[in-house]
């Protein structure tokens, strides 16, 4: 479930058991809702409930030398875990191997036992947005954002050290970068702003918002969208 009111301005895997207590998991995303921090909270639990979403598993990414990694968090992790978490997919796995997905910007994981349960906290000072799934919809933006990542894809495999330097900014930064391509794209097509105006204009305030408030992290995430620009067919060519 997605909170309908702000979480605690912190918050660790302590902190974080009682919004779970009747839930598997709770996310608490700050777009449109609320300035950040955004959060992902997953219990797992065993034997499961069997009253709610049951997650087995979480898969995210990390950084390891520079590159991507999947990491896989089970019942079974030697906590705690304080770590970072990167950009990407984090997926929650329950035990018939169904999902609820979200896409993120990278940020902070805290994992430990709480009673009998494997708590863990996904931080991130840029949005945590909803990928559907079992149990939920998806958010404002999750669609585009997909896209996006997977022209950072297309970058990681075509453009030399791109993988590297995505891997190491800061999550407001890939967030900015982010909200430049979209608003770039939309700027040239008066069909997609028109049909997507409600986000448009979001996206529209938040940049003015990472400007404002990250003005270093908003230059650094206009030059990495312009190197993942360099995957796209035709952008060498026209210079």
């Amino acid at each position: 479930m997605t909170l309908l009111r702000p979480a605690p301005p912190r918050l660790d895997p302590a902190s974080a058991a009682p919004l779970l207590a009747h839930l598997g998991f709770v996310a608490s995303s700050d777009l449109p809702d609320r300035p950040g921090p955004a959060y992902l909270m997953v219990a797992l639990r065993d034997p499961p409930t069997l009253h709610h979403f049951d997650p087995e598993l979480v898969d995210y990414w990390v950084t390891d030398r520079d590159r991507g990694v999947r990491r896989t968090l089970t019942r079974q992790t030697r906590v705690p875990v304080a770590t970072d978490f990167s950009w990407g997919l984090i997926r929650l796995v329950d035990r018939l191997q169904v999902t609820n997905e979200y896409l993120t910007f990278g940020g902070g994981l805290a994992v430990d036992r709480v009673d009998d349960d494997t708590i863990a906290v996904f931080t991130s000072p840029a949005p945590i947005l909803r990928r559907g799934g079992h149990s939920q919809g998806w958010d404002a933006g999750a669609e585009t954002l997909g896209a996006f990542f997977s022209r950072f894809l297309l970058a990681v495999d075509y453009v030399p050290g791109f993988e590297r330097r995505a891997a190491h900014a800061d999550p407001i930064a890939r967030y900015a970068a982010f909200l430049a391509d979209v608003l770039a794209r939309s700027q040239s097509s008066q069909a997609l702003r028109v049909e997507h105006l409600d986000l448009w204009t979001l996206l529209q305030a938040e940049a003015g918002r990472i400007r404002e408030r990250h003005p270093d992290d908003w230059r650094a995430g206009i030059a990495l969208r312009d190197d993942a620009m360099f995957a796209m067919p035709g952008a060498r060519s026209a210079g």
